[in-house]
């Protein structure tokens, strides 16, 4: 079984590297770099456009409590937000360029995630994750 998400953005990565880890082959569908949005500035998978922060830390928050349970189940975000963060107080901030890096290089060294450059704009047969959010392009 292969399983096709469209979007390589946060959720699209994140989808992709569960299904790959819990062994189901993957196919993911980025348009970049071929095509951008206005917002989209940066080549790279899991970009942040608006902000650098993931919000509260401490496990009293609701935000602080789903990322805690995004680590203990593997999150892929998760981990590259542990190891791009920068100082932010009591909020998790992470450096944009390396946050996206770390998710890109991990995507890409996958052997059970292939990634398709290419923009989608029908839906695709089979087993299929629209993860594209708010920055999908016009078609």
């Amino acid at each position: 079984m292969t399983v096709k998400v469209v979007g390589a953005g946060l959720a699209g990565c994140e989808a992709a590297w569960q299904l790959a880890n819990a062994g189901i082959d993957v196919e993911l569908y980025e348009m970049k770099p071929l095509k951008y949005t206005p917002a989209h500035k940066y080549s790279g998978y899991a970009e942040l456009v608006c902000s650098n922060s993931l919000k509260a830390q401490r496990l009293e928050s609701a935000a602080g409590l789903l990322k805690e349970e995004m680590r203990r189940l593997g999150s892929l975000c998760m981990d590259a937000a542990q190891h791009t963060c920068v100082p932010a107080g009591g909020a998790l901030a992470v450096c944009r360029e390396e946050f996206s890096d770390f998710i890109t290089d991990k995507i890409n060294s996958s052997p059970k995630i292939k990634v398709v450059h290419e923009e989608v704009t029908t839906i695709p047969d089979g087993y299929v994750i629209i993860a594209t959010g708010p920055l999908t392009s016009e078609p």
